[in-house]
């Protein structure tokens, strides 16, 4: 190990093992047993709620203020402000890369961390490719809190979430009123108004109503409304003596733009890049959209004519309804039912820079070029400007729907409690991939399409369209239709036999099989008049058309147990360490690899169809009547597999993480107070297929993450400010190009207008900080001074009206 390394974690040790002898004199000399300590009671991955010092887990509390003040214009951008937890929100409102402490993100999507909303995954896998479970969520005003679980018991709380759960708890109506809230974008347009209300209907029966609307551009400008669509919540609860019974339904329906890599100018070294926007591309506002690239025709999944308007983006469709059952049975047994099923579905459209440079290198190389001019014109192209091979990502999410059941008894005993439970799933996986080439100029105000014209004067492309289908990725036209079924007993147990010391042993066990087809590994083409003008033009003289369909029936099991301890010191301290174990299925991102998909027992398919995370941590917590502070020290140790789309790479690599998570609040006077975090992560590859990255950090993971927020309250008024910010990392696992370090600065102002009126203003990213957060290259060497890459947008304001009801 780094002797530096050890040199850091035994100063952070030193520190807390004085603050724990200070904190222990100062309670016992200045806090009387009646002082209010500041904690929050968790309900997610316990199965009894309880405060969060009794726990031996880490987790943390977002209520709605602290997410408002945030200024989020998407809801992963949330997660930025929880230590530990590395949300790279540059995709849009969806298709986030999402970890937790060092835990890789090698493909994309969030693998080892599930969402929840109400204790029930939104999708079973969260690594989806183009239908990641971030797209099915929706923060609004009916959301009460969101309690974020680190590590821990995660793993026998929920199946494929191994490194920590993200649970959106909604409203039930027990609490008379509602709000309504106007938002309104200051220098980008977007147009939103929340609204949920909740009221008792007698006989203990109560209604929450609850959603949201909005049109606008949303932070970039990609020539037309790219953001249209909302929710919409109903909860109805009854309560009776022994218990209660809540039927929920959500209906989402929402088109957003999808964000994908941008062409960015780099000079310097790679050791010590410098990123830059192109002359005619402002890569904190531009976005690959245009109005000029708004239609798109290519034979569908089924072989049908499939006609698209890239407009929609990201459609995502939901459809959920949902149960929740309590009832005491007595002599300290309880049963509890949640069950939910859920119908979602939609399209994923944006547009990808294949490769990107001059005239001659992207135009001047196409087979047969003569001239180029631009679409529906005969205007010759400017030899000045840049140029794209874009791979326009069309992906119809056919059937994504799923059911999550999770059966749970409970009994208490004098010092013990015992939860024994029962979860069931289903995940339906149909995509299809319909995928074509075009050529466009670089250019972030409307871009155009370009056509290539041949020396005779016959056009290559076809307003803009070079190829259907993406001949330089095998084609890249695909089909899935797959189901994902897990049944999974688990038990947890708690124990107090001595006086404050807290024990918890938990146990999960996945019984999963998929079954289903895929096809497309064996592109053939075809001559299809695809626009069905009655000609053929020259991209329809090669139309590729699936062939080829691979049968899936494998069966998997996935082992997963956490051991917590918890010892409070006092009523202020406690110290608590944990060791667990957990994994994640494989969905379709080890599909089209050529393993073989019906054999359980294949030695090669085995290895890859679990992803193994093991953990350990622990730390301190410290609690008073003005301020908390918890820390924590982590290991984890990963084993996984990937199959990427874009480079048709297979990787099963082994990876080690270690690093120590700081979560703190401190309450100065009535009138300030401040909320931090730190994340300090040592990452390694130590195992790979590619000798080469062996020994490397993982990409995209940097050694310190942080968050500071600051926060005055002079009567009505509060102002204050977030920073979120992260150290320098590795665009990719060769560990040559480096992605810089950057802090995004989110001030806020509040004013109470009217006892129950309520005025907000805020920016996101105000100083116009370069955020980068993904490279698809690894090195400036061999490029031509422009890679792809992904960042966070640049300055927006915002302002919004909160009348309380």
């Amino acid at each position: 190990m780094d002797p530096k390394l050890i040199k850091r974690l035994l100063i952070v040790g030193t520190l807390n093992t004085a603050a724990i002898m200070f904190s222990q004199k100062t309670t016992a000399d200045s806090i009387s047993t009646k002082d209010k300590m500041i904690d929050e009671v968790v309900i997610t991955g316990n199965s009894n709620p309880k405060a969060s010092i009794k726990t031996s887990t880490s987790i943390s509390t977002l209520k709605q203020a602290d997410i408002i003040n945030a200024a989020p214009r998407t809801t992963a951008e949330i997660f930025r402000a929880i230590p530990g937890i590395r949300s790279e929100s540059s995709g849009g409102e969806g298709n986030s890369n999402i970890t937790v402490r060092g835990v890789p993100v090698s493909a994309g999507g969030s693998r080892y961390l599930l969402i929840q909303e109400d204790g029930l995954p939104v999708m079973q896998f969260g690594d989806i490719a183009f239908g990641t479970q971030d797209q099915f969520v929706r923060f609004d005003s009916f959301v009460s809190k969101v309690e974020v679980l680190r590590g821990g018991s995660s793993s026998v709380f929920a199946s494929n979430s191994p490194a920590g759960i993200i649970n959106f708890i909604t409203k039930t109506g027990e609490k008379e009123g509602g709000s309504i809230t106007q938002q309104v974008g200051l220098n980008y347009k977007n147009f939103r108004t929340d609204i949920d209300y909740g009221t008792p209907l007698g006989n203990n029966y109560f209604i929450g109503v609850g959603g949201f609307y909005r049109v606008g551009d949303g932070p970039r400008k990609t020539g037309y409304i790219s953001n249209n669509g909302g929710q919409f919540r109903l909860s109805l609860l009854k309560k009776f003596e022994k218990g209660s019974i809540r039927i929920y339904g959500k209906y989402l329906d929402d088109r957003t733009a999808a964000y994908m890599p941008m062409p960015v100018a780099v000079s310097g070294s790679d050791a010590n890049p410098e990123y830059n926007s192109l002359p005619n591309f402002n890569i904190l506002t531009g976005a690959l959209q245009s109005s000029n690239f708004t239609n798109d025709l290519t034979l569908g999944g089924n072989g049908q004519i499939l006609k698209s308007d890239i407009r929609d983006g990201m459609h995502s469709v939901a459809k959920a309804v949902g149960l929740e059952f309590n009832y005491d049975l007595g002599s300290g047994w309880k049963l509890e039912e949640k069950a939910r099923y859920t119908a979602n579905d939609g399209q994923f459209l944006a547009p990808f820079p294949a490769s990107v440079g001059s005239k001659a290198e992207i135009l001047e190389s196409i087979t047969g070029y003569g001239s180029a001019v631009y679409a529906g014109t005969n205007t010759i192209v400017d030899s000045n400007s840049k140029y794209m091979k874009t791979v326009l990502f069309n992906t119809k999410l056919n059937n994504l729907n799923n059911f999550f059941s999770d059966l749970n008894i409970t009994k208490k005993w004098d010092k013990i409690k015992l939860n024994t439970g029962l979860y069931n799933s289903t995940q339906n996986l149909n995509l299809s991939w319909n995928w074509n080439t075009y050529l466009m100029e670089v250019s972030d105000h409307n871009a155009r399409l370009v056509d290539v014209v041949n020396p005779s004067g016959t056009k290559i492309t076809d307003n803009g369209l070079l190829h259907y289908g993406v001949p330089d990725w095998g084609g890249g036209n695909r089909n899935y239709d797959t189901k994902y079924s897990v049944i999974a007993p688990h038990a947890q147990v708690e124990i107090n036999l001595v006086e404050n010391l807290t024990l918890d042993l938990g146990a999960r066990y996945d019984f999963g099989k998929v079954s289903g087809s895929f096809s497309g590994t064996e592109n053939t083409t075809r001559v299809i008049d695809i626009n069905q003008n009655g000609t053929i033009e020259t991209p329809e003289l090669s139309v590729p058309v699936i062939h080829g369909t691979v049968p899936v029936d494998y069966k998997y099991e996935i082992f997963g147990y956490s051991f917590g301890a918890n010892y409070a010191l006092n009523s202020h301290n406690a110290i608590f360490a944990r060791i667990s174990q957990g994994g994640s299925a494989s969905a379709d991102r080890i599909l089209f690899a050529g393993y073989n998909y019906t054999n359980t027992n294949d030695p090669a398919l085995d290895a890859v169809k679990v992803n193994k995370v093991n953990q350990t941590e622990a730390g301190y917590k410290l609690r008073g009547a003005n301020y908390f502070l918890n820390t924590t020290f982590f290991y984890a140790k990963t084993v996984e597999a990937n199959y990427e789309a874009t480079t048709q790479r297979r990787t099963e690599n082994r990876y080690q993480s270690l690093g120590v998570e700081f979560d703190g609040y401190f309450k100065i006077n009535k009138n300030f107070d401040i909320k931090a975090g730190l994340t300090y992560t040592h990452a390694e590859i130590k195992e790979a297929m590619d000798a080469t990255i062996i020994g490397n950090m993982p990409r995209r993971t940097p050694k310190f993450m942080y968050s500071i927020n600051p926060n005055v309250n002079i009567e009505k008024l509060s102002i204050g400010f977030f920073v979120v910010g992260s150290t320098k990392a590795y665009t990719q696992d060769n560990n040559m190009l480096v992605m810089p370090g950057y802090a995004i600065v989110n001030p806020y102002i509040s004013y109470k207008v009217l006892k129950n009126m309520t005025l907000n203003i805020n920016a996101n990213n105000i100083f116009n900080a370069l955020a980068i957060t993904e490279v698809e290259e690894s090195s400036l060497i061999g490029t031509n001074g422009i890679v792809r890459a992904r960042t966070l947008p640049g300055r927006t304001f915002a302002a919004s009206v909160k009348f309380d009801f």
